[in-house]
Formats: C-alpha cells, structure tokens, sequence
C-alpha cells in the first residue's frame, strides 16, 4: 500500500503481494529519478569552475571576467579559473563553451556581438548562438558613447545634424571596433535617426581607433563607456551623448540622445555569464547567485566603477528573454546594413 508522506514523492509499507512489489518497484524508480538532480544540485560546485573569456589578454572584457572569477570563487566556495580563447569575434571561445558538459562546470562571459552580431556575420558556426546555451546570468551594462574629436566643431547632436547637412557635409566619419561591432551599430542607429550621412572606418579594435580619432584622422568614435571613459577622464575626446535611455552616473553631466530629440537612438552593451545548453536549472540558481553576490563585492564594484560599467543583475530567465530580444532587434539592423553572411 501506498501513503502520502510531506515532501516526499511516495512511502512503501513491506509489500507481501506481487502487486505489492510492483507498487514498490515503481517507488523506487521514482525516488531514483528524483534524488540525482537533487543530488548534483546539492554538491555543486565539487570542484574549479572554468570561466572562458572569449577574448584575447588585457581588454575590457578580461579585466571584468577576471575580477569576476575571483569573486564568484569567493562567493562559491571553490575555485572560478578565468582562461583566455579568443579569436574570431568571439566564436572560438563559444564554441568551447557550447560543446561542453552541461553541468555548470565550463561557463561563458558573453556580450550581444557573441549573440547578435557573429550568427549573421559569420559563416559555418558550430553552434546556435541561443539554442545552444543556457542563460544564467548579467553582470554589467554600459551605454555606448559618441565621443568626438576635440576640435570637432559640434558641441550637441543639433550641432552635428546642422554641420553634416551643411559646412561638414560629407565630411564627417566615425570609428568603431569592427563591422557588426556595437558601435557600428550604434553610428548607424544614430546616422538614420537624425537622417544623415556618416563614413564608417572600421578598425580591428577600439585601442587602434582612438589614437585616429584624437588626431583628427576621424571625426568621432561610437564605443561602449569602458573602452571610452579613460580617454574622455584624460581630455583626449569630448564625449558628445550617452546611447542610453538615462544618462550614465559615471558621467551624469552627459545628455542622453534621446534628450537630444532622437527617442530611436540607444544601444546598451551588457556582460553575463552562459552555459552550454540543458543545463539543470538548480545549478544555473546557483551560479546566478554566485554572480549576483559576485557583483555586488567592493573588489568587483571597484573594478566596475573605475572601467565605466554600472552592476546590472537579473534573473536567468530574465536574461534569456534580453538574449532573445536583442537578437531579433539588431540581427533586422546588422541585416539592413548590408552585413548578412552570403
């Protein structure tokens, strides 16, 4: 016979029947099936977590992922070992990632080029850049900025629409870390909402652009905050808008290009964590709220402070809908740019 018993799937008194033994047959199938995901999510982490960055040493996103994995390890109680793979825009590090064990044990900083820009640009991709990982976590967002060239002689986007359809037409140029990068999109979000003409000088990173844009080579640069705050705090650049829906408290004396009168013009560039796919969701809980202490650390909001980038923490579920959103808004844009893989 069978009992309800609290919190459990089923109690078997001694069967003295067949039937008896049947019933408890399937009692024990069922207590079999529950306890090893209970188990796994119990004992995890039970030994280093693997954090891939899937960027090369000393940039933006290493300097965050290794701060990162320091703290998560103190948050978790076991070691988070940052490793480098980069290459390809990302895609090598990826693909490391989406071929893993899915039990939490190898796990991915990612960003929407990873998400949005690489499956239209890129041709044969091992993986799909959403089916096949899974959403644990955000760490950071940051707006993209306008920075432009000190002697520019623009001082507000009305400026800058007055000056490109008049003495500066077909003159201005703009810098970004790459076609499909998130400052090419940003210059072209911002060139078809104030409908004007911008060239684009694409560049094979954002540490290579700036030194053109400070010379005058290029009139200005779209990047992310991180990559822009040290030359801005320096005077090398004049910041001219913050591609946010709010200004920036790293720089709140800095509109908005929505204020600006452009409401189409923004473009976040966030940070999180995945996992290759079908990860046990207890273990993804987990590692969510490894992240969200993580982040939440003086060392990581330091770190985060001195870079330019703002803490951002949702749930997993929240970010697979981010993940989803973003890839559906700016594939359409990456796609009408003319960027789409033959």
């Amino acid at each position: 016979m069978i009992e309800r018993s609290s919190g459990r799937c089923c109690k078997v008194k001694s069967p003295s029947t067949r039937a008896g033994w049947a019933v408890a047959g399937m009692a024990m199938v069922c207590a079999a099936w529950v306890t090893p995901s209970a188990a796994v999510a119990d004992e995890f982490p039970s030994k280093p977590i693997r954090l891939v960055i899937p960027y090369a040493t000393g940039g933006v996103s290493d300097s965050i992922g290794r701060v990162l994995a320091k703290s998560m390890s103190d948050a978790l109680g076991q070691s988070v070992v940052a490793e480098n793979r980069g290459g390809g825009g990302g895609t090598i590090g990826a693909a490391v990632v989406a071929a893993a064990p899915p039990d939490g044990y190898t796990i991915l900083l990612t960003s929407p080029p990873m998400v949005v820009v690489a499956p239209v640009l890129l041709k044969n991709l091992s993986y799909h850049a959403i089916d096949d990982f899974t959403a644990i976590g955000t760490l950071v967002t940051t707006p993209n900025i306008l920075a432009v060239n000190n002697d520019l002689p623009v001082k507000s986007l009305a400026d800058m629409a007055s000056y490109a359809k008049g003495e500066g037409r077909n003159k201005l140029s703009f810098a970004s870390a790459g076609p499909g990068s998130t400052g090419h999109l940003s210059g072209q979000i911002l060139q078809n909402a104030m409908n004007i003409t911008m060239t684009h000088v694409p560049y094979k990173s954002s540490g290579l652009a700036f030194p053109d844009v400070i010379s005058g080579r290029v009139s200005m640069v779209f990047d992310s905050l991180p990559s822009t705050i040290g030359y801005v705090r320096a005077g090398q650049v004049r910041p001219l808008v913050v591609m946010s829906k709010e200004r920036s408290s790293i720089l709140p004396d800095v509109p908005t290009a929505i204020e600006a009168g452009y409401p189409s013009a923004t473009m976040n560039f966030w940070m999180g964590i995945e996992g290759p796919a079908h990860m046990p969701p207890a273990v993804v809980e987990k590692l969510n709220a490894a992240i969200h202490k993580a982040v939440q650390s003086p060392e990581m909001r330091k770190q985060l402070a001195t870079l330019g980038a703002e803490p951002y923490l949702i749930s997993s579920t929240e970010f697979a809908q981010l993940r989803r959103h973003d890839a559906t808004t700016y594939r359409k844009l990456v796609k009408d740019m003319g960027l789409e893989r033959d």
